[in-house]
């Protein structure tokens, strides 16, 4: 997690706490709109539509040129018939389930993480993806200068590579772990694999993590491949006398839908880029009352063979 994201939100917890002790006020709520960029995946479903289409076409041709062919052609049609076994057996070989896709990816990001020769984290960028609701009024220009302050790039994690396993297992998803994605097909919304020029291109979205005070890595649908901002971990950061002082209850956190996309090389089945979407909110107990934090975190990362 972010050090950075850590300290505003210490910073927040400690703001509010000193509000809570002198009086809420009215609330006022604060929206920030997301961010929206292209899709490039949209252009690349296009062209498989086009290619699904196609491959119909063919399919059909073949039928009619099998159902044609005559016994004085046999030794041609039984040639015809292993050229068509060959590459049925290959295009089997790509995954298309989305159970496929899913085990075809954790096998080769985390192979990346294990095998790569390095990692090189091209950028985190962190913005507010929603409401900030829950902030007293009388606090709410400190509170919203905070974290306006603390968003976009985070130097840490720009254009800094990491070559050794100790590094690679600290810093690239999922922090502080030997491995980078556990999901299963249960775990997923949606999962989509191309194939454009050699590569394959997968997206896979996460489903949503409600509210808990106890997401740990490994459970759940995100922290099995995010770097996720664990609740516990903010939680702890939290002095147990402004808990008690200022009615500061446990930190919570969900990680809404969260979307990861890595280019794979199809020959050798290594990962040469990838970009992880994550989207995370977090809840901070006061008094009666919620501070609703919604986040989002982008981490990109080129991996070299």
């Amino acid at each position: 997690m972010a050090k950075k994201i850590l300290a505003i939100l210490l910073a927040l917890t400690f703001v509010f706490a000193f509000a809570a002790c002198g009086g809420k006020g009215d609330e006022e709520t604060t929206t920030t709109p997301a961010e929206t960029t292209a899709d490039p995946f949209a252009e690349v479903e296009d062209t498989t539509a086009a290619i699904e289409d196609t491959t119909a076409a063919v399919e059909d041709t073949t039928a009619a040129v099998v159902e044609d062919t005559t016994v004085a052609v046999e030794d041609t049609t039984v040639a015809g018939e292993t050229t068509t076994a060959a590459t049925t057996e290959a295009a089997k070989a790509v995954p298309q389930t989305k159970a496929e896709i899913v085990e075809y990816y954790n096998t080769a990001i985390n192979n990346a993480k294990k095998n790569s020769k390095s990692i090189h984290s091209n950028y985190m960028k962190h913005a507010v993806a929603g409401e900030i609701t829950g902030i007293p009024s009388a606090l709410d220009s400190i509170g919203q200068s905070l974290i306006k302050d603390n968003m976009g790039e985070d130097d840490s994690k720009k254009n800094v590579t990491w070559s050794t396993a100790e590094d690679k297992n600290a810093f690239f998803p999922v922090e502080n772990e030997t491995w980078a994605s556990k999901l299963t097909a249960d775990d997923v919304k949606d999962a989509k694999l191309v194939e454009k020029d050699g590569k394959y291109i997968i997206r896979i979205t996460t489903k949503d993590d409600a509210r808990s005070e106890g997401h740990k890595h490994g459970s759940g649908h995100a922290p099995k491949a995010f770097n996720v901002v664990l609740p516990g971990i903010i939680d702890g950061y939290i002095p147990g006398i402004v808990k008690s002082m200022f009615s500061v209850g446990t930190v919570a956190t969900a990680y809404p839908a969260s979307t990861v996309q890595v280019t794979v090389d199809a020959a050798t089945g290594n990962v040469v880029s990838a970009n992880y979407m994550m989207y995370w909110t977090l809840f901070i107990p006061l008094g009666d009352t919620d501070v609703v934090l919604p986040f989002s975190t982008e981490n990109d990362y080129t991996i070299n063979w």
